[in-house]
């Protein structure tokens, strides 16, 4: 991994043996942050490091008061499971080497399979959950479960790992929530997770993501609105249609 794109500092050694990784950034209605953080509280995850580039706006999170790295990695050894979870949101000028880099650091923990979390705008607003993998025998791993995205293009930093996974031969399944608008929208990364649930049996507990949607709705928008104006994110297409484009 090149220091100077993506550095990975962890305080605390990785005790997880060939993991499932997920990853959360934000995008689209703010689904894959909201649900990755959702994920590492609810299961109350290990904090064991985070990652750093200067790519990254220049930003410290605040949790309770204390300076936590916007790009935070937990651990849960007894699912097997390892989390990336962001506040900040990838320029797309970046996302095709910050995409390589998480992918190479994936493959040198022996992740056993990659879960990209995002969402897609639709005009729609039914809660259903697309899905996409990295090979062809995956699918049937997730159909059932998610609505395969058949046709399209998975757009930022989600779009680059999946390619990353596909061209390092990394099994990778994408699972993107619906959302009707551009807003937070913690009832779609409900749906995520209630269909990670599905795939790989982790057991999270959605209840009270459900209780607190309208208060974090509000939070996200404002965190939302910091992230705007440290760094722009690129305008998303929205499409109607049975198969939405742009996720």
């Amino acid at each position: 991994m090149e220091k100077d794109i993506v550095q990975v500092i962890l305080e605390k050694e990785l005790t997880v043996k060939n993991p499932i990784l997920i990853e959360g950034f934000p995008g689209i209605g703010l689904v894959g942050n909201i649900a990755s953080q959702y994920i590492v509280n609810d299961l109350k995850m290990t904090y064991i490091g985070a990652m750093n580039s200067k790519y990254f706006p220049p930003l410290a999170v605040l949790l309770g008061g204390v300076v936590n790295m916007p790009v935070r990695i937990y651990e849960d050894a007894n699912k097997g499971v390892v989390v990336i979870t962001a506040d900040i949101p990838i320029h797309p000028l970046a996302s095709y080497e910050v995409g390589r880099e998480i992918v190479a650091w994936a493959e040198s923990i022996k992740a056993q399979e990659l879960i990209c979390l995002a969402g897609i705008t639709v005009m729609d607003d039914q809660n259903r959950v697309f899905g996409a993998v990295s090979r062809q025998e995956l699918l049937d791993k997730i159909k059932g479960k998610a609505e395969i995205f058949e046709i399209g293009t998975i757009t930022g930093i989600t779009g680059s790992i999946m390619n990353e996974c596909r061209i390092r031969n990394l099994p990778a399944v994408c699972l993107l929530g619906e959302t009707a608008s551009a807003e937070p929208d913690p009832r779609s990364a409900i749906a995520a997770i209630e269909t990670i649930n599905k795939i790989y049996d982790l057991g999270v507990n959605t209840a009270k993501l459900a209780e607190q949607a309208e208060e974090i709705e509000v939070q996200m928008a404002q965190l939302a609105q910091q992230m705007k104006a440290a760094a722009p994110e690129e305008q998303q297409t929205q499409l109607p249609k049975e198969f939405p484009m742009y996720g």
